[in-house]
Parts: structure tokens; C-alpha cells; sequence
């Protein structure tokens, strides 16, 4: 089932869970039509909230969403800074790009290791590792390159 889901555009996805939380709502109105005063609907069952939770979910995979979060506006170089912005948490990290030793990149993660000491940032970005890769060998000059141990997992 989610092999399934994760072969669907960003569109289809939306609009799948867009229509699940439209059955969901539809559900909410027959169980406050249907219940007595008496029952009253646990709060984890009722339709109302689930199609909320789907609704939420759905807005990930709108086109303004994906703009928004854009791995050219999440990862950015201002002079020396490596500057990058996680925008569902509003955090903003600027790090010295001199001082970088390693970068791990993942799905959906950046990690930038300083000084050579373990110690640096962890980043939830949107994007996959090739997607990730691309866009920091774009942004960083030929001898940081060479200067930075880049692991991909």
C-alpha cells in the first residue's frame, strides 16, 4: 500500500488525501447524526478530527508547500555562510562553510559536522539525495569540495 502511495505525483497525493478526509468528514456528520445524546463518539473515532489529520497531511504535497520548502530556498550561500532555513519549524542556521569537515546527506536530511570534532548540525530538509547532493555541489566552490568529506547514505 504505501509503495503505492510513494509511486503517485505530488498531485495524486494530494488529492488522495484530500478525499480521504472528505470520507472521513462524511463519516463525522453520520455519527453525530446517528449517535443519541446518550453515546458520545470517543474523540480518536470521530470523523471530524481524522479528516482534520488528513486535511493537514494533504497541504504537504500542495504546490505552494513544495515551493515554499524548495531545496534552492531551504539551502542557500551567502558569502562564506552556508545559510540553511528548516521552514516548518522557522529555523534559520548559518554555518561557516571554512569550518565544515563532513556532510552526510540523506533523504529529507543534511548533517554538517565542524572542526573535524563530531559535533555540527542536524537539518530536515525536503528533498531526496540526489536532489540534496546537486544542489550543494552547486553551491560550493571546487576546493571546499575537496576541503569536506561529503558521505551520501
Amino acid at each position: 500500500m504505501i509503495s503505492v502511495f510513494s509511486n503517485l505525483s505530488n498531485k495524486q497525493k494530494q488529492y488522495s488525501l484530500l478525499a480521504l478526509a472528505l470520507l472521513f468528514f462524511i463519516l463525522g456528520i453520520y455519527q453525530v447524526t446517528a449517535s443519541t445524546n446518550e453515546t458520545p463518539i470517543p474523540v480518536f473515532s470521530n470523523g471530524f478530527i481524522i479528516s482534520i489529520a488528513f486535511w493537514a497531511f494533504s497541504r504537504r504535497y500542495s504546490d505552494k508547500f513544495i515551493q515554499q520548502h524548495s531545496l534552492v530556498n531551504a539551502i542557500t550561500r551567502v558569502n562564506n555562510e552556508l545559510v540553511i532555513k528548516q521552514a516548518p519549524i522557522k529555523k534559520i542556521s548559518e554555518v561557516d562553510i571554512a569550518r565544515i569537515s563532513q556532510i552526510t546527506i540523506a533523504d529529507n536530511y543534511l548533517s554538517c559536522i565542524l572542526d573535524g570534532n563530531g559535533q555540527g548540525f542536524d537539518f530536515q530538509i525536503l528533498g531526496s539525495v540526489s536532489e540534496i547532493n546537486t544542489h550543494l555541489v552547486s553551491i560550493l566552490t571546487t576546493n571546499e569540495r575537496q576541503a569536506i568529506v561529503i558521505s551520501i547514505v
